[in-house]
């Protein structure tokens, strides 16, 4: 067969495999976790509710919904070694290769991989869950010269993230704006981190390694860096008078506007439409509100230009309004893309043990653009 067959730069386009975890519609600007519209669920579910919907493919009764949250509860502890890596990581490493290292080091008392023990495999990706959200709390303690905080067997899952990352609890809007956040990130179809987590789970290496890599594609400023981004944008701008002068100028030199499309999204991203509405909420509740509204005046002018010139235009992304709330939560914007992994593991996971029900080993054909034939001369008749 001719490696040409199927060839698409960055597999644009390509359907890889089979899943019925997540899907996007972008030309419908959708996105269903197992059917259900990320809407209602960001309406309506808590972070423990999607977590067992995606990782079990059923909505939970109560006590499924209890045993759930006492696995995630159980499971926040790092052990010892892997919390001496994290307190010896240096303040200047950035937490996703903090993050990175933590995951494989969780990975050294995993075994051999089981296909067939299902729920074995989902009990150890409730406690990755859990683990992956203390590891990214306890750096950014260390990282900011602080003491790490114990978790909070009283708290949900969100509300003892941000109990961890603060040092004290939060009230019950933020906690419920935090939780929405973690569900509007968990899961993308195949998106590049966990495609990459797939791949690697398809050679049954442990469930914990491929999270590993799956965090190490993450960290690409392509992908999960891009809110954080935003926000540099927003720093360079400094000030929302200045905001619409800028947009002009970036697009008169064709210079990116962080935040704005999509690879698959040909119309509004879903998830986008939910965060700035909680944005708003948020932002009549605060006094220092500079970054919304600088990024309020780029999206409005970017809008505004881009209509006028073409009918088809980009729209802004889900990390265009991310990293302004997250700001207005006090959360730093280098631990926005860490924030990203304590939700997307649970797709992560999802994904893996999926896979695992009927798994093939990933193994794509490449378009060998090398010559066809060449000499190998001896060294001495080598031309220096």
């Amino acid at each position: 067969m001719s490696a040409d067959v199927g060839f698409s730069k960055g597999l644009a386009g390509v359907v890889a495999d089979e899943t019925s975890i997540s899907q996007v519609q972008g030309d419908a600007g959708r996105l269903i976790y197992r059917g259900v519209p990320i809407e209602e669920l960001a309406e309506n579910a808590t972070f423990e509710e999607v977590t067992h919907f995606l990782l079990r493919g059923e909505l939970p009764s109560e006590s499924g919904l209890e045993a759930t949250r006492k696995a995630l509860l159980d499971g926040r502890s790092l052990p010892q070694h892997v919390e001496s890596l994290i307190d010896s990581a240096g303040k200047s490493a950035h937490p996703m290769k903090v993050l990175q290292a933590a995951t494989a080091a969780l990975s050294f008392s995993e075994g051999v991989v089981d296909l067939k023990d299902k729920e074995g495999n989902i009990n150890a990706a409730l406690k990755l869950t859990a683990q992956v959200a203390t590891a990214v709390a306890r750096f950014s303690r260390r990282r900011r010269g602080l003491e790490p905080v114990a978790p909070d067997p009283s708290l949900s899952h969100a509300e003892n993230f941000l109990y961890m990352i603060h040092g004290e609890k939060p009230n019950k809007e933020e906690a419920r704006t935090f939780d929405v956040a973690l569900i509007l990130h968990m899961d993308h179809d195949f998106n590049a981190s966990t495609f990459a987590g797939r791949v690697i789970a398809s050679t049954e290496a442990g469930l914990i390694s491929s999270v590993s890599g799956a965090v190490g594609a993450l960290s690409g400023p392509l992908h999960g860096g891009a809110n954080e981004r935003v926000l540099q944008m927003a720093d360079e701008i400094g000030d929302p008078a200045k905001a619409k002068e800028w947009v002009l100028d970036a697009l008169k030199n064709k210079k990116k506007v962080m935040g704005f499309g999509h690879r698959v999204y040909r119309t509004m991203d879903p998830r986008a439409k939910v965060l700035r509405s909680m944005l708003e909420k948020t932002v009549a509740q605060k006094s220092d509100t500079a970054t919304y509204e600088i990024l309020l005046t780029v999206h409005d002018t970017m809008i505004e230009q881009l209509s006028a010139k073409q009918k088809d235009y980009i729209w802004p992304n889900v990390d265009f309004w991310s990293g302004s709330l997250y700001r207005l939560m006090n959360l730093e914007s280098i631990d926005y893309t860490p924030i990203f992994a304590v939700a997307r593991v649970v797709g992560w996971c999802s994904h893996i043990v999926e896979m695992w029900q009927d798994n093939r080993i990933y193994r794509p054909a490449a378009k060998y653009v090398g010559p066809e034939s060449a000499q190998f001369p001896g060294l001495q008749k080598r031309s220096s």
